[in-house]
């Protein structure tokens, strides 16, 4: 079933850190908004209520929103309302934030944290649709790599940078589907994804994708889906929960984000390429998914190339 849907995951990243342990702590209940994938480099750690050991070299999976159970350190513990775990946040005094050229032998307690997110067609929060538990991935040499080299790939600010990173997470998601998928007893969450194996929607998806310049109204969109133009915004919300004009928009803002940091086109040119058709519209809605505006990312991006060249 992965299969069908493995080519349809977009993958987001979000952070990736390397923590020491500075006391021990525990998390025990609070959720975080990112998938996590915990890798246990050295020391002693404990997941789950039951309190399971995880071996140095294994790996900690906890997927959007759902319960964190984890014991850092050889307690007694101190309880975290809060979930710094991922945060480069050096106030606190149970964590040290580690850089990756830093000899790490002396380090009795260390872990390896990325945050990411993935999304089916870009628009259905994956995991949140398996709705699958947290779960433990035994020592893995080629996940190792992966996670160690995109932190330091992630640490380096490097020509290219992003999209390495991003070449490196598609392939720890698909590590990680592929061990869902070996195992039998997540065989039930895998069977959740059937309602969206619809031919309609994937085909209303590739189509936004794929024509994201052109006329892309209500009634468009149904004729490629042979839906009618009432019911296509609710059909499509029914199975991915997001209004189907919002999504739009938002793969058109996608768009040119990249558009800008790849292409010498103008802000206007990249506007119109992507569908807008009013450059003030999509001056305002640009700014307010990124928090700046078009010509600030073009411009930071022209500095960093300069400083990357020198």
């Amino acid at each position: 079933m992965l299969s069908k849907f493995i080519e349809s995951l977009n993958v987001h990243f979000s952070s990736s850190i390397m923590r020491e342990i500075m006391e021990p702590v525990s998390f025990d209940g609070m959720a975080d908004e990112h998938n996590l994938l915990v890798m246990i480099n050295k020391g002693n750690f404990k997941v789950d209520e039951i309190d399971h050991y995880l071996q140095e070299g294994s790996f900690y999976f906890i997927p959007a929103g759902k319960a964190i159970h984890l014991k850092l350190g050889n307690g007694p513990y101190v309880k975290l309302n809060s979930a710094p775990i991922k945060a480069e946040d050096e106030r606190t005094p149970y964590f040290r934030t580690v850089s990756t050229k830093e000899k790490t032998q002396g380090i009795e307690q260390l872990i390896t944290v990325l945050a990411f997110d993935v999304a089916l067609y870009n628009v259905i929060p994956f995991f949140e649709a398996l709705d699958i538990p947290s779960f433990q991935i035994p020592p893995d040499d080629e996940l190792g790599f992966l996670l160690n080299h995109l932190v330091v790939e992630q640490e380096c600010n490097k020509l290219g940078r992003e999209k390495i990173v991003s070449n490196y997470l598609e392939e720890i998601m698909i590590h990680l589907c592929r061990f869902i998928e070996s195992k039998k007893v997540y065989h039930k969450y895998i069977d959740k994804l059937n309602f969206l194996a619809d031919r309609r929607l994937i085909d209303i998806v590739s189509y936004i994708h794929d024509n994201l310049e052109k006329d892309l109204s209500n009634k468009t969109v149904a004729n490629v889906a042979f839906i009618s133009e009432d019911y296509v915004g609710q059909y499509f919300k029914a199975l991915t929960g997001k209004n189907l004009q919002d999504y739009i928009e938002n793969q058109r803002l996608e768009k040119a984000l990249s558009l800008i940091k790849t292409m010498p086109d103008n802000i206007q040119e990249i506007a119109a390429k992507v569908g807008f058709k009013d450059p003030a519209y999509f001056s305002r809605r640009f700014k307010m998914k990124f928090g700046s505006n078009a010509n600030s990312i073009r411009q930071h991006k022209v500095e960093l190339l300069q400083v990357e060249s020198n």
